[in-house]
């Protein structure tokens, strides 16, 4: 009986690895799939452009091969001159959006609670949200001068609205059966917001973040573009007035990559915080 036990647990052990085996596998190859997929595309277009501006014999000035960009990315890190700017952009592009975020929440909890409310402001939201900001950012530093106040403002300006569309959108997709849930537990308008509402509104809320995150970036680097002497927009003002190409092509792709991070942050928060949902 005790051999019979023995070869059993055996068995079930064996199977078990057996299992576990090809799931493990097929878990490394989907992780690596996903990794070298998006390196094989940026050799690709390196491959591309080095290949184009070698066989086309481009000029420098028009653009630069792809090493003489990586040479003047590598020239930013080591005289000191990228970090400065790079941290003064991403200090921005942190405030702006949480600034932005929570007035944009707040606007979509009135449009959503008041209809008075959203007949009178919304028109008028979708107009400042329409208007080109290259036109509104002049405007701001014309009222507010050469400061970090004007380039708050064009970075709210653009993330309030998404987050605010967002929030009106979640608020409305609380399930009716948890709606009445809320009323029989005579629950008040906060502890409602607090414990239904919010928890519903996530997954609108971070689309809306995915927006809005970029959007920070664009309102961060136009405003450094037009007022300022610091950060990676200033960077690409410096590389266009001295012709410096290869700055200017370096400054983009740190400004892409910027994007690419903070966008790649919000998609993980999704996944952690929507993972029991699906």
């Amino acid at each position: 009986m005790e051999t019979l036990t023995r070869r059993r647990g055996t068995d079930r052990d064996v199977k078990g690895s057996a299992a576990s085996g090809p799931g493990d596998s097929g878990t490394a190859r989907t992780v690596v799939v996903r990794v070298l997929t998006p390196l094989a595309y940026v050799a690709a277009v390196l491959a591309a452009w080095s290949a184009y501006v070698s066989l086309a014999d481009v000029p420098s000035y028009l653009l630069p091969a792809p090493g003489d960009v990586l040479d003047a990315g590598v020239k930013l890190v080591q005289d000191g001159t990228l970090w400065p700017n790079l941290t003064y952009t991403l200090r921005n592009i942190v405030l702006g959006f949480v600034g932005g975020s929570l007035i944009g929440i707040a606007l979509g909890w009135v449009l959503w609670a008041s209809r008075t409310v959203r007949e009178i402001l919304a028109p008028y939201m979708v107009l400042l949200q329409a208007a080109p900001k290259i036109a509104v950012a002049p405007l701001l530093v014309l009222w507010f001068g050469l400061s970090l106040t004007s380039q708050y403002a064009l970075i709210l300006l653009l993330v309030f609205f998404p987050m605010a569309m967002a929030t009106v959108l979640g608020l409305k997709d609380v399930p009716a059966d948890i709606a009445t849930l809320g009323r029989l537990l005579h629950l008040s308008r906060w502890q409602y917001l607090r414990m239904i509402q919010l928890p519903a509104a996530v997954p609108a809320l971070l689309a809306g973040a995915k927006i809005a995150v970029i959007d920070a970036m664009t309102g961060a680097f136009l405003a450094e573009y037009l007022a300022s002497e610091r950060g990676l927009g200033y960077l690409m003002v410096l590389g266009n007035t001295s012709s410096d190409t290869p700055l200017l092509i370096a400054a983009v792709l740190i400004t892409v990559a910027v994007g690419l991070l903070g966008f790649g942050l919000v998609s993980l928060a999704e996944r952690r915080l929507l993972r029991g949902r699906r």
